[in-house]
Protein backbone atom coordinates (compact mmCIF):
# COMPACT_ATOMS: atom_id res chain seq x y z
CA UNK A 1 0.00 0.00 0.00
CA UNK A 2 1.17 3.35 -0.56
CA UNK A 3 3.09 5.75 1.88
CA UNK A 4 2.48 8.89 3.26
CA UNK A 5 5.91 10.50 1.35
CA UNK A 6 4.31 8.46 -1.58
CA UNK A 7 0.82 10.14 -1.27
CA UNK A 8 2.69 13.36 -0.59
CA UNK A 9 4.16 12.96 -4.14
CA UNK A 10 1.20 12.76 -5.61
CA UNK A 11 -0.42 14.86 -4.42
CA UNK A 12 2.33 17.22 -4.94
CA UNK A 13 1.76 18.37 -0.38
CA UNK A 14 4.76 19.25 0.82
CA UNK A 15 3.94 19.70 4.46
CA UNK A 16 4.93 16.29 6.34
CA UNK A 17 2.59 16.94 9.39
CA UNK A 18 0.14 15.44 7.25
CA UNK A 19 0.18 12.10 7.16
CA UNK A 20 -2.03 8.99 4.85
CA UNK A 21 -3.34 5.89 6.56
CA UNK A 22 -3.79 2.69 4.05
CA UNK A 23 -6.70 2.77 2.27
CA UNK A 24 -7.04 6.46 2.48
CA UNK A 25 -8.49 6.70 -0.75
CA UNK A 26 -12.35 6.39 -1.66
CA UNK A 27 -15.29 7.41 -4.06
CA UNK A 28 -18.47 9.10 -3.37
CA UNK A 29 -20.47 11.80 -4.20
CA UNK A 30 -20.38 15.73 -3.76
CA UNK A 31 -22.81 18.40 -5.19
CA UNK A 32 -24.70 15.11 -7.36
CA UNK A 33 -21.42 14.30 -9.25
CA UNK A 34 -18.83 11.72 -8.55
CA UNK A 35 -15.77 12.73 -6.60
CA UNK A 36 -12.62 11.35 -4.82
CA UNK A 37 -12.14 11.88 -1.26
CA UNK A 38 -8.96 11.16 0.14
CA UNK A 39 -8.70 11.12 3.90
CA UNK A 40 -5.25 12.35 6.05
CA UNK A 41 -4.90 13.63 9.33
CA UNK A 42 -2.63 16.99 10.41
CA UNK A 43 -0.83 16.70 13.86
CA UNK A 44 2.10 18.33 15.15
CA UNK A 45 3.80 19.75 18.82
CA UNK A 46 3.08 23.49 18.55
CA UNK A 47 5.69 25.40 19.76
CA UNK A 48 3.65 27.87 21.37
CA UNK A 49 -0.05 29.24 21.60
CA UNK A 50 -1.13 31.17 18.92
CA UNK A 51 -3.02 33.63 20.69
CA UNK A 52 -1.19 34.32 23.72
CA UNK A 53 2.07 33.04 22.60
CA UNK A 54 3.44 31.54 25.63
CA UNK A 55 6.22 28.47 25.16
CA UNK A 56 4.85 25.32 25.19
CA UNK A 57 6.82 23.79 28.38
CA UNK A 58 5.41 21.24 30.17
CA UNK A 59 2.05 20.34 27.78
CA UNK A 60 1.22 23.82 28.29
CA UNK A 61 -0.52 23.37 25.28
CA UNK A 62 -2.22 20.07 24.61
CA UNK A 63 -4.53 18.43 22.13
CA UNK A 64 -8.07 19.38 22.14
CA UNK A 65 -10.10 17.57 19.80
CA UNK A 66 -10.14 17.34 15.41
CA UNK A 67 -12.13 19.48 13.29
CA UNK A 68 -12.00 17.68 9.81
CA UNK A 69 -11.63 19.94 6.57
CA UNK A 70 -12.50 19.33 2.96
CA UNK A 71 -10.21 20.82 0.73
CA UNK A 72 -10.17 21.29 -2.82
CA UNK A 73 -7.19 19.35 -4.68
CA UNK A 74 -5.76 19.47 -8.25
CA UNK A 75 -8.35 16.98 -10.48
CA UNK A 76 -6.68 13.22 -10.03
CA UNK A 77 -7.71 11.52 -13.46
CA UNK A 78 -11.18 12.71 -13.82
CA UNK A 79 -12.94 13.20 -10.62
CA UNK A 80 -12.65 16.35 -9.08
CA UNK A 81 -10.37 15.29 -5.80
CA UNK A 82 -10.94 16.54 -2.17
CA UNK A 83 -8.92 15.89 0.88
CA UNK A 84 -10.66 15.05 4.20
CA UNK A 85 -8.19 16.62 6.34
CA UNK A 86 -8.76 15.60 9.73
CA UNK A 87 -6.63 19.27 11.29
CA UNK A 88 -5.58 18.82 14.92
CA UNK A 89 -6.80 21.19 17.68
CA UNK A 90 -5.20 22.77 20.84
CA UNK A 91 -5.81 24.39 23.53
CA UNK A 92 -3.70 26.95 26.36
CA UNK A 93 -3.96 26.38 29.76
CA UNK A 94 -2.76 29.77 30.10
CA UNK A 95 -5.26 31.71 28.31
CA UNK A 96 -8.11 29.03 27.90
CA UNK A 97 -7.52 29.71 23.96
CA UNK A 98 -8.24 26.74 21.37
CA UNK A 99 -6.43 26.86 17.63
CA UNK A 100 -6.30 24.91 14.55
CA UNK A 101 -3.28 23.28 13.40
CA UNK A 102 -2.09 25.37 10.32
CA UNK A 103 -0.48 23.73 7.05
CA UNK A 104 0.99 25.76 4.30
CA UNK A 105 -1.29 23.84 1.53
CA UNK A 106 -3.66 26.97 1.72
CA UNK A 107 -4.73 29.89 3.30
CA UNK A 108 -6.46 30.46 6.67
CA UNK A 109 -10.30 30.06 6.69
CA UNK A 110 -9.49 28.80 3.25
CA UNK A 111 -11.00 25.00 1.66
CA UNK A 112 -9.41 25.74 -1.93
CA UNK A 113 -5.94 24.75 -1.67
CA UNK A 114 -2.91 26.60 -3.61
CA UNK A 115 -1.79 24.14 -6.00
CA UNK A 116 -5.25 24.42 -7.48
CA UNK A 117 -5.07 28.38 -7.78
CA UNK A 118 -1.70 27.97 -9.09
CA UNK A 119 -3.32 25.88 -11.68
CA UNK A 120 -6.21 28.44 -12.49
CA UNK A 121 -3.43 31.62 -13.09
CA UNK A 122 -1.44 28.71 -14.92
CA UNK A 123 -4.21 28.42 -17.18
CA UNK A 124 -5.26 31.99 -17.30
CA UNK A 125 -1.92 32.73 -19.46
CA UNK A 126 -3.12 30.68 -21.77
CA UNK A 127 -6.58 32.02 -24.42
CA UNK A 128 -8.95 30.41 -22.31
CA UNK A 129 -12.18 30.96 -20.85
CA UNK A 130 -13.06 31.50 -17.29
CA UNK A 131 -16.13 28.99 -18.06
CA UNK A 132 -13.43 26.23 -19.32
CA UNK A 133 -10.84 27.18 -16.88
CA UNK A 134 -13.47 26.58 -13.93
CA UNK A 135 -14.79 23.27 -15.69
CA UNK A 136 -10.98 21.65 -15.94
CA UNK A 137 -9.86 22.19 -12.83
CA UNK A 138 -13.14 21.67 -11.06
CA UNK A 139 -13.96 24.88 -9.21
CA UNK A 140 -16.50 27.78 -9.69
CA UNK A 141 -16.48 30.37 -12.43
CA UNK A 142 -16.52 33.07 -9.43
CA UNK A 143 -13.81 30.99 -7.78
CA UNK A 144 -11.50 31.38 -10.37
CA UNK A 145 -12.34 34.98 -11.33
CA UNK A 146 -11.57 35.79 -7.49
CA UNK A 147 -8.27 34.48 -7.64
CA UNK A 148 -7.52 36.16 -10.88
CA UNK A 149 -8.56 39.06 -9.54
CA UNK A 150 -6.71 38.86 -6.37
CA UNK A 151 -3.83 38.31 -8.39
CA UNK A 152 -4.14 40.89 -10.90
CA UNK A 153 -3.31 43.02 -7.38
CA UNK A 154 0.11 42.59 -8.13
CA UNK A 155 0.06 43.64 -11.37
CA UNK A 156 -1.76 47.06 -10.29
CA UNK A 157 0.24 50.77 -12.44
CA UNK A 158 2.11 52.52 -9.94
CA UNK A 159 1.40 55.70 -11.31
CA UNK A 160 5.32 57.03 -10.43
CA UNK A 161 6.84 57.36 -13.94
CA UNK A 162 6.15 57.17 -17.37
CA UNK A 163 8.54 55.58 -20.49
CA UNK A 164 10.14 57.69 -22.60
CA UNK A 165 8.68 56.19 -25.17
CA UNK A 166 5.03 55.12 -25.35
CA UNK A 167 2.22 53.81 -27.51
CA UNK A 168 -1.56 54.92 -27.98
CA UNK A 169 -4.11 52.71 -29.51
CA UNK A 170 -7.40 51.25 -28.68
CA UNK A 171 -9.70 48.02 -28.89
CA UNK A 172 -13.07 46.81 -28.72
CA UNK A 173 -14.96 45.01 -25.62
CA UNK A 174 -18.53 45.32 -25.37
CA UNK A 175 -21.10 46.84 -27.12
CA UNK A 176 -19.02 48.95 -29.47
CA UNK A 177 -17.46 50.29 -26.40
CA UNK A 178 -14.02 51.13 -27.28
CA UNK A 179 -11.47 50.74 -24.63
CA UNK A 180 -7.83 52.95 -24.64
CA UNK A 181 -4.42 51.27 -23.55
CA UNK A 182 -0.82 52.68 -23.62
CA UNK A 183 2.36 51.01 -23.78
CA UNK A 184 5.81 50.89 -23.23
CA UNK A 185 6.99 51.27 -26.75
CA UNK A 186 10.71 49.73 -26.76
CA UNK A 187 9.67 47.00 -23.96
CA UNK A 188 6.00 45.93 -25.29
CA UNK A 189 4.57 46.19 -21.38
CA UNK A 190 0.85 47.25 -21.01
CA UNK A 191 1.11 50.32 -18.64
CA UNK A 192 -2.49 50.61 -18.36
CA UNK A 193 -5.82 50.41 -19.56
CA UNK A 194 -8.83 52.57 -19.76
CA UNK A 195 -12.58 51.90 -20.39
CA UNK A 196 -12.97 54.63 -22.92
CA UNK A 197 -10.99 56.51 -25.33
CA UNK A 198 -12.74 59.52 -25.58
CA UNK A 199 -10.64 62.43 -24.65
CA UNK A 200 -11.83 63.75 -21.59
CA UNK A 201 -11.24 60.40 -20.10
CA UNK A 202 -7.57 60.10 -21.50
CA UNK A 203 -7.07 63.68 -20.45
CA UNK A 204 -8.23 62.82 -16.98
CA UNK A 205 -6.51 60.08 -16.40
CA UNK A 206 -2.85 61.30 -17.20
CA UNK A 207 -3.46 64.79 -15.40
CA UNK A 208 -4.48 63.05 -12.38
CA UNK A 209 -2.50 60.42 -11.82
CA UNK A 210 0.70 61.70 -12.88
CA UNK A 211 2.28 64.56 -12.11
CA UNK A 212 3.97 67.25 -14.87
CA UNK A 213 7.42 66.20 -14.08
CA UNK A 214 7.10 62.34 -14.88
CA UNK A 215 5.05 63.64 -18.24
CA UNK A 216 7.80 65.83 -19.21
CA UNK A 217 10.12 62.71 -19.30
CA UNK A 218 7.91 60.95 -22.62
CA UNK A 219 10.17 61.91 -25.18
CA UNK A 220 7.81 59.85 -28.39
CA UNK A 221 4.11 59.06 -28.51
CA UNK A 222 3.22 56.43 -31.44
CA UNK A 223 -0.32 56.96 -32.52
CA UNK A 224 -2.67 56.29 -35.56
CA UNK A 225 -3.79 59.14 -37.83
CA UNK A 226 -6.29 59.79 -34.72
CA UNK A 227 -7.14 63.55 -34.60
CA UNK A 228 -8.32 63.07 -31.07
CA UNK A 229 -4.75 62.04 -29.82
CA UNK A 230 -2.82 64.23 -31.63
CA UNK A 231 -4.64 67.34 -30.33
CA UNK A 232 -3.94 66.49 -26.67
CA UNK A 233 -0.73 64.74 -26.43
CA UNK A 234 0.77 67.68 -26.70
CA UNK A 235 -0.62 69.50 -23.42
CA UNK A 236 -0.42 66.22 -21.43
CA UNK A 237 3.22 65.71 -22.61
CA UNK A 238 4.58 68.78 -23.36
CA UNK A 239 8.09 67.18 -24.79
CA UNK A 240 7.09 64.32 -26.66
CA UNK A 241 7.13 63.97 -30.38
CA UNK A 242 4.14 63.13 -31.96
CA UNK A 243 4.90 59.44 -34.73
CA UNK A 244 2.56 58.51 -36.79
CA UNK A 245 2.31 54.77 -37.15
CA UNK A 246 4.28 53.41 -40.29
CA UNK A 247 1.72 50.61 -40.95
CA UNK A 248 -1.06 52.67 -40.93
CA UNK A 249 0.14 55.27 -43.24
CA UNK A 250 0.61 52.23 -45.82
CA UNK A 251 -3.11 50.89 -44.98
CA UNK A 252 -4.06 54.43 -45.43
CA UNK A 253 -3.00 54.71 -49.27
CA UNK A 254 -3.57 50.98 -49.64
CA UNK A 255 -6.95 50.83 -49.02
CA UNK A 256 -7.06 54.08 -51.59
CA UNK A 257 -5.56 52.17 -54.31
CA UNK A 258 -7.41 49.20 -53.68
CA UNK A 259 -10.25 50.88 -53.58
CA UNK A 260 -9.74 52.71 -56.87
CA UNK A 261 -8.70 49.08 -58.45
CA UNK A 262 -12.87 47.89 -57.54
CA UNK A 263 -14.00 51.43 -59.07
CA UNK A 264 -12.23 50.22 -62.41
CA UNK A 265 -13.49 46.70 -62.12
CA UNK A 266 -17.14 47.62 -61.71
CA UNK A 267 -17.35 49.88 -64.73
CA UNK A 268 -16.54 47.10 -66.98
CA UNK A 269 -19.51 45.54 -68.71
CA UNK A 270 -19.75 42.01 -67.80
CA UNK A 271 -21.61 40.77 -70.58
CA UNK A 272 -19.02 41.69 -72.86
CA UNK A 273 -16.61 38.57 -73.07
CA UNK A 274 -13.19 40.88 -73.19
CA UNK A 275 -14.79 42.92 -70.19
CA UNK A 276 -15.40 40.01 -68.49
CA UNK A 277 -12.01 38.89 -69.14
CA UNK A 278 -10.84 42.08 -67.54
CA UNK A 279 -12.79 41.97 -65.00
CA UNK A 280 -12.07 38.58 -63.52
CA UNK A 281 -8.29 39.39 -63.97
CA UNK A 282 -8.80 42.53 -61.64
CA UNK A 283 -10.37 40.48 -58.98
CA UNK A 284 -8.55 37.35 -58.61
CA UNK A 285 -5.24 39.26 -58.89
CA UNK A 286 -6.04 42.14 -56.57
CA UNK A 287 -2.54 41.31 -54.16
CA UNK A 288 -0.07 42.05 -56.69
CA UNK A 289 -0.91 45.17 -57.32
CA UNK A 290 -0.78 46.09 -53.81
CA UNK A 291 2.81 44.22 -53.66
CA UNK A 292 5.99 46.52 -54.00
CA UNK A 293 7.01 47.30 -56.86
CA UNK A 294 10.45 45.78 -55.75
CA UNK A 295 8.90 42.71 -54.61
CA UNK A 296 7.34 41.45 -58.00
CA UNK A 297 9.60 39.04 -60.12
CA UNK A 298 10.97 40.23 -63.64
CA UNK A 299 13.11 37.09 -64.25
CA UNK A 300 11.12 33.51 -63.34
CA UNK A 301 7.89 32.75 -65.44
CA UNK A 302 4.99 31.14 -63.71
CA UNK A 303 1.91 29.86 -65.14
CA UNK A 304 -1.20 32.18 -63.91
CA UNK A 305 -4.96 31.54 -64.44
CA UNK A 306 -6.19 33.44 -66.58
CA UNK A 307 -3.02 34.64 -68.37
CA UNK A 308 -1.15 31.53 -68.80
CA UNK A 309 3.00 31.47 -68.47
CA UNK A 310 4.24 35.04 -67.64
CA UNK A 311 6.27 37.58 -65.62
CA UNK A 312 4.67 38.63 -62.33
CA UNK A 313 6.14 42.05 -63.44
CA UNK A 314 3.72 41.51 -66.61
CA UNK A 315 0.72 40.65 -65.21
CA UNK A 316 0.29 44.03 -63.26
CA UNK A 317 1.49 45.93 -66.22
CA UNK A 318 -1.07 44.37 -68.06
CA UNK A 319 -3.50 44.92 -65.22
CA UNK A 320 -2.70 48.68 -65.27
CA UNK A 321 -3.02 49.24 -68.93
CA UNK A 322 -6.78 48.41 -68.64
CA UNK A 323 -7.29 52.10 -67.08
CA UNK A 324 -5.55 55.19 -66.85
CA UNK A 325 -6.68 56.51 -63.32
CA UNK A 326 -5.31 52.97 -62.39
CA UNK A 327 -2.38 53.44 -63.39
CA UNK A 328 -1.04 56.51 -62.55
CA UNK A 329 -2.66 55.97 -59.10
CA UNK A 330 -0.48 53.00 -58.81
CA UNK A 331 2.51 54.81 -59.53
CA UNK A 332 1.95 57.33 -56.57
CA UNK A 333 1.21 54.61 -54.14
CA UNK A 334 4.40 52.90 -55.12
CA UNK A 335 6.42 56.15 -55.07
CA UNK A 336 5.50 56.55 -51.45
CA UNK A 337 5.94 53.29 -50.59
CA UNK A 338 9.53 53.76 -51.57
CA UNK A 339 10.02 56.90 -49.82
CA UNK A 340 9.02 55.58 -46.40
CA UNK A 341 11.20 52.03 -47.55
CA UNK A 342 14.23 54.80 -47.67
CA UNK A 343 12.73 56.99 -44.54
CA UNK A 344 13.36 59.75 -47.02
CA UNK A 345 11.56 62.75 -45.67
CA UNK A 346 12.45 65.12 -48.35
CA UNK A 347 11.46 63.03 -51.38
CA UNK A 348 7.82 62.59 -49.38
CA UNK A 349 7.44 66.05 -49.02
CA UNK A 350 7.95 66.03 -52.67
CA UNK A 351 5.27 63.28 -53.91
CA UNK A 352 2.76 64.82 -51.60
CA UNK A 353 3.55 68.55 -52.95
CA UNK A 354 3.07 67.72 -56.89
CA UNK A 355 -0.27 67.83 -58.45
CA UNK A 356 -1.76 65.04 -59.83
CA UNK A 357 -5.18 65.37 -61.88
CA UNK A 358 -5.72 61.63 -63.38
CA UNK A 359 -5.35 59.83 -60.37
CA UNK A 360 -8.59 58.44 -58.48
CA UNK A 361 -10.75 60.81 -56.02
CA UNK A 362 -9.38 57.79 -53.11
CA UNK A 363 -5.83 58.61 -53.08
CA UNK A 364 -6.02 62.20 -54.02
CA UNK A 365 -7.83 62.27 -50.34
CA UNK A 366 -5.37 60.53 -48.54
CA UNK A 367 -3.01 62.49 -50.04
CA UNK A 368 -4.47 65.14 -48.18
CA UNK A 369 -4.24 63.66 -45.11
CA UNK A 370 -1.07 62.93 -45.28
CA UNK A 371 -0.47 66.25 -45.82
CA UNK A 372 -2.28 67.32 -42.44
CA UNK A 373 0.09 64.96 -40.87
CA UNK A 374 3.77 66.06 -42.52
CA UNK A 375 4.97 67.15 -39.24
CA UNK A 376 4.44 64.12 -37.54
CA UNK A 377 4.69 61.78 -40.22
CA UNK A 378 8.58 63.23 -40.43
CA UNK A 379 9.22 62.09 -36.72
CA UNK A 380 7.98 58.73 -38.71
CA UNK A 381 10.76 58.40 -40.64
CA UNK A 382 13.36 59.90 -38.16
CA UNK A 383 12.68 57.10 -35.39
CA UNK A 384 12.42 53.86 -35.27
CA UNK A 385 9.47 53.75 -33.18
CA UNK A 386 5.73 51.91 -33.91
CA UNK A 387 2.79 50.56 -33.35
CA UNK A 388 3.45 46.84 -34.06
CA UNK A 389 4.09 45.96 -30.49
CA UNK A 390 0.18 47.23 -29.59
CA UNK A 391 -1.32 45.77 -32.53
CA UNK A 392 0.24 42.51 -31.60
CA UNK A 393 -1.06 43.01 -27.96
CA UNK A 394 -4.69 43.97 -29.54
CA UNK A 395 -4.98 40.90 -31.30
CA UNK A 396 -4.40 38.88 -28.60
CA UNK A 397 -7.13 40.64 -26.49
CA UNK A 398 -9.52 40.20 -29.40
CA UNK A 399 -8.76 36.48 -28.97
CA UNK A 400 -9.46 36.93 -25.07
CA UNK A 401 -12.47 38.68 -25.67
CA UNK A 402 -13.73 35.97 -28.56
CA UNK A 403 -12.57 32.44 -26.80
CA UNK A 404 -15.56 34.12 -23.64
CA UNK A 405 -17.84 35.73 -25.82
CA UNK A 406 -17.42 38.83 -24.74
CA UNK A 407 -17.09 40.30 -20.98
CA UNK A 408 -19.71 42.41 -19.03
CA UNK A 409 -17.75 43.57 -16.32
CA UNK A 410 -14.83 45.60 -17.73
CA UNK A 411 -12.81 44.92 -14.14
CA UNK A 412 -12.71 41.61 -14.86
CA UNK A 413 -11.54 41.41 -18.70
CA UNK A 414 -8.67 44.02 -17.45
CA UNK A 415 -7.53 42.06 -14.39
CA UNK A 416 -7.39 38.90 -17.14
CA UNK A 417 -5.84 41.18 -20.12
CA UNK A 418 -2.93 42.19 -17.23
CA UNK A 419 -2.42 38.42 -16.26
CA UNK A 420 -2.21 36.91 -19.64
CA UNK A 421 0.23 39.15 -20.87
CA UNK A 422 2.32 38.99 -17.33
CA UNK A 423 2.13 35.52 -16.56
CA UNK A 424 2.24 33.70 -19.99
CA UNK A 425 5.92 31.78 -19.54
CA UNK A 426 7.73 30.91 -22.82
CA UNK A 427 7.10 27.41 -23.94
CA UNK A 428 10.32 25.98 -23.38
CA UNK A 429 10.02 27.18 -19.51
CA UNK A 430 6.50 26.54 -18.56
CA UNK A 431 7.13 23.62 -15.96
CA UNK A 432 9.19 26.30 -14.02
CA UNK A 433 6.88 29.04 -14.55
CA UNK A 434 4.33 26.84 -13.01
CA UNK A 435 6.17 25.93 -9.84
CA UNK A 436 7.30 29.34 -9.51
CA UNK A 437 3.30 30.66 -9.44
CA UNK A 438 2.63 28.02 -7.39
CA UNK A 439 5.69 28.92 -4.83
CA UNK A 440 3.99 31.97 -4.47
CA UNK A 441 0.74 31.26 -3.14
CA UNK A 442 2.70 29.59 -0.49
CA UNK A 443 3.21 31.54 2.86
Amino acid sequence: MPTSNDMRKVLDIQDKNIVFEENCVEYGQFKGKKCKFIKGRLTYIPQECMKCHIPNEQYTVYCNGTQVSRITLPMSGVHPTYLLLKKQRFKCKECQATFTAKTPLLKEQCFISNPVKAQILDKSSMAQSVKDISRQIGVSEATTQRVINEQAKNYKTHYLWLPKHLSFDEFKYANSTMAFEYIDAEKGTIIDILPSRDSRTIKDHFLSQYGLKARKKVETVTVDMNAGYVNFIPVLFPNAKIIIDRFHIVQLINRSLNLTRVTVMNQFNTSNGEDMKKYRRLKRFWKKILKKESELSYTTYTYYALFGLRLESAIVDELLGYNTVLKETYEVYQTILMALEENDYDELVKILEKDYPLISKPMKTSLKTLKKHMKHIKNTVAYKYSNGKIEGINNKIKVLNRVAYGYRNFVNYKNRILLHFNMKPAATKQKEKTLFIAAQWLP
